[in-house]
């Protein structure tokens, strides 16, 4: 019986880290900004403190005049929900190139958004319970767990604009500049009925028709539409703060674009026109600046933060909160952190000091659940990663599931007083359910075997494990994370 010689061939050389050919790192770098800004911008609004013994806290817009005018820079949903678009819509075109069925599609994105959740979910929920059971004030328990669910309000949203994502590129694609019209004037509308006739229900209709505005644009973004002459994206980072101006300067809407306690009209909650205006000039001022900050991507540190921001955007963004909870709770209780008058020189030193530190408690949280987010790929992936198929109607029930259940958390939080064990039954109930709705059923191949996505740029499988394939260029091809 003849023996196998031992091969004498080269082992391929390993692949070298890095963003592969052909990608389009600026619209990373866009995300990753936005990212940082809105955490950056909740730890300086957001001012905890403790006195006689007790927890509290104030919201810096009320008391800091400046930080109205600041929420100009730190008020980033337009431009996330803009490359959202962008997203979006070069992950959907690379599924119709590879023949994926639309609800396949759409669950494997909302599995991308539903897994980082579920551990913030389940971490917090266990922590209330065992609070409350350890004798903690259940008012304390209670914010807590109300603080730390904050942002999964932009999911309630997010959601429901990705499942119609698809039809509104085919809206794109068929009427243009018209659709961005038709949403600017129902978004109008709305604000018309909400602040001129007060009525205030038909007001969250512009959860939906200002960020798929947004997304709109950024479709139009990765068509080339809003740069084909140098004069285009001065008209829209010009004209779309002059007219954020005058909406809140002449017209009735307030200067700070979120929400002031004691003001009538919230700008963020739910979104007016004046979101519109700040995602046109927020659009067009990420044009203006795109080529030096292509240079700037040159660098090999800097393309790595940027994907590792990317890599983690959806654990930064659920986690933060926690983070600036954490440190409150570590911190103050020692009573090393002076109280300065608020606005004060002093007040902002404080203020920076506590954004330094609660962002070193963020990496360590992120390190910690981050690698949830994104597993990674290989012959043991989970069933997400392989080509699924999923019935349209489980993927749209799952979507408006999964849509109330992030907002009934983000009113509630995740301690209920007459909740069984303190838990919020309807919000964990709505969850659950949508989540079980998108378990899949893998697609066989010839010999009963899952039939996997053919990789289809190069360096894919590092895309696929920083969860990145929907932000390559537009000649290249991607797959899913939001």
């Amino acid at each position: 019986m003849p023996v196998a010689r031992p091969s004498t061939t080269r082992p391929p050389a390993p692949r070298r880290a890095g963003p592969p050919a052909r990608r389009d790192l600026y619209v990373d770098l866009v995300r990753a900004v936005a990212i940082v800004a809105v955490a950056v911008g909740h730890w300086l609004v957001v001012v905890p403190g403790y006195r006689a013994g007790r927890f509290d806290g104030v919201n810096a817009l009320g008391t800091v005049p400046i930080m109205r005018d600041l929420t100009w820079l730190f008020q980033v949903m337009p431009l996330f929900f803009v490359v959202g678009g962008y997203a979006n819509a070069v992950s959907w075109r690379s599924a119709r190139r590879r023949d994926e069925p639309y609800a396949t599609w759409v669950r494997t994105r909302l599995v991308r958004l539903v897994r980082p959740t579920a551990v913030l979910v389940v971490v917090w929920g266990a922590l209330a319970v065992g609070l409350r059971a350890a004798g903690v004030d259940p008012d304390l328990v209670h914010t807590l767990a109300w603080l730390v669910v904050v942002p999964v309000w932009f999911l309630a949203v997010y959601v429901v604009v990705v499942a119609l994502a698809p039809a509104m590129l085919a809206a794109h694609v068929r009427w243009g500049f018209r659709v961005l019209v038709v949403l600017t004037v129902a978004a109008t509308v709305v604000d018309g009925a909400r602040i001129g006739l007060r009525v205030d229900g038909v007001a969250y209709a512009n959860f939906f028709f200002v960020f798929l505005f947004a997304q709109q644009l950024g479709f139009a973004w990765l068509d080339g539409r809003l740069d084909r002459a140098r004069w285009q994206p001065w008209c829209l980072f010009v004209g779309g703060v002059a007219s954020l101006w005058v909406l809140t300067h002449v017209g009735p809407y307030p200067v700070s674009l979120v929400g002031v306690p004691g003001e009538a009209v919230a700008n963020n909650a739910p979104p007016t026109i004046t979101l519109v205006a700040l995602g046109v000039a927020q659009a067009g001022l990420a044009l203006l600046v795109r080529a030096p900050a292509t240079r700037w991507l040159r660098r090999r540190r800097v393309q790595l933060a940027v994907l590792l921001v990317n890599a983690r955007a959806m654990t930064i963004l659920l986690w933060h909160f926690t983070a600036l909870v954490l440190v409150a709770l570590v911190v103050l209780p020692t009573g090393i952190v002076p109280d300065p008058p608020s606005g004060s020189g002093a007040w902002w030193l404080v203020r920076l000091a506590a954004v330094a530190l609660d962002a070193v408690v963020l990496v360590a949280l992120v390190s910690v659940v981050g690698r949830v987010e994104r597993p990674r790929s290989g012959p043991a992936a989970p069933a997400d990663t392989r080509r699924v198929t999923c019935a349209p109607g489980r993927v749209v029930v799952a979507t408006a599931l999964l849509a109330a259940s992030f907002s009934v958390i983000t009113v509630g939080g995740l301690s209920a007083p007459d909740g069984p064990l303190g838990l919020p039954v309807v919000g964990l109930g709505l969850f659950g359910a949508g989540a079980a709705l998108l378990r899949p059923r893998a697609a066989r191949g010839a010999g009963g075997r899952v039939a996997r996505r053919p990789s289809v740029v190069e360096g894919e499988d590092l895309l696929e494990e920083l969860g990145l394939l929907d932000v390559v260029h537009p000649l290249g091809a991607g797959g899913g994370a939001a």
